[in-house]
């Protein structure tokens, strides 16, 4: 799908593996493999891998076995379950800087951001933080610790507190819709 980015990482790939030789690129999901590698120069096509739909269970533990996890993606995101996903596993996050990922990233403390559809600048980011351990090594435990926030007990509780305000203020609406009228019949309220 367009919108996912890959277009803009395979424009990326030349410039890290440049850099980072020894890298290699796992694709999950659907999509044409030789359509995504078309662009690629030939000797850089080995540096990719495409594994096709694959189970939560092993996108957990891929995610978790990633040095960096990269979602180049262009727009049409309205949250960015993913980064979650990938944050939950453990995975450093490099996004590209649509509202909805900056928003779940922290505006950059719990994942770094990257222009979006900017291949280089999205290739000078990858390139960083394949360099620096200690980097990817404190976005992970970043990443570990926003991630709390969307948690299933954390969102219910912040539902919940809504509802319940919502509902409060409701009966001192009609609380006071009671009082105002019984005043009115008793001819207390003034003009």
């Amino acid at each position: 799908e367009p919108r996912k980015g890959l277009p803009v990482l395979m424009r990326a790939l030349p410039k890290i593996v440049a850099a980072r030789p020894d890298t290699r690129l796992l694709v999950a999901g659907r999509g044409d493999e030789k359509e995504a590698v078309a662009t690629l120069p030939a000797g850089l096509r080995a540096h990719v891998e495409f594994l096709g739909m694959i189970s939560d269970e092993d996108k957990a533990r891929l995610l978790r076995s990633v040095d960096l996890y990269v979602a180049p993606n262009t727009g049409g995101e309205s949250f960015g379950i993913i980064l979650v996903e990938a944050m939950s596993a453990g995975a450093p996050v490099l996004a590209s800087d649509l509202d909805a990922f900056a928003q779940v990233l922290d505006q950059g403390k719990a994942g770094e951001l990257f222009a979006t559809e900017d291949a280089d600048a999205l290739a000078d980011a990858a390139v960083r933080l394949l360099g620096d351990p200690e980097r990817r090594a404190e976005l992970r435990e970043r990443g570990r610790e926003h991630v709390r926030r969307f948690d299933w007990s954390t969102v219910g509780a912040d539902i919940l507190s809504v509802y319940e305000t919502v509902t409060a203020g409701a009966a001192a609406v009609a609380a006071d819709d009671r009082t105002t009228g019984l005043r009115a019949r008793l001819g207390l309220v003034r003009d």
